[in-house]
């Protein structure tokens, strides 16, 4: 038998124990669940209030008091010295 032929039927081979082994082995899968209409509205619900804009707060949060307090105090001072100095 010629190498080609020994490769063929090797492949044909794996083939068929795989085709076997789905055909014996595997037919007593539970079926996938099935999704109710109701079911989507749900999810639909909660994914709408996850993603709702009071929940950007936890993306973006409140910045540190000492940048707040450092930021005011560069505006205010700013601001003074465009007073004092049209």
């Amino acid at each position: 038998m010629s190498p080609a032929v020994q490769a063929l039927a090797w492949v044909g081979a794996t083939w068929m124990a795989a085709a076997l082994y789905v055909a014996v082995a595997k037919p007593f899968r539970a079926d996938p669940p099935r999704r109710t209409p109701e079911d989507v509205q749900r999810d639909i619900a909660e994914r709408r209030a996850r993603r709702d804009l009071d929940t950007c707060r936890g993306i973006w949060p409140d910045p540190p008091s000492w940048r707040v307090a450092a930021t005011q105090h560069r505006l205010d001072t700013a601001k003074q010295r465009r007073k004092e100095n049209p």
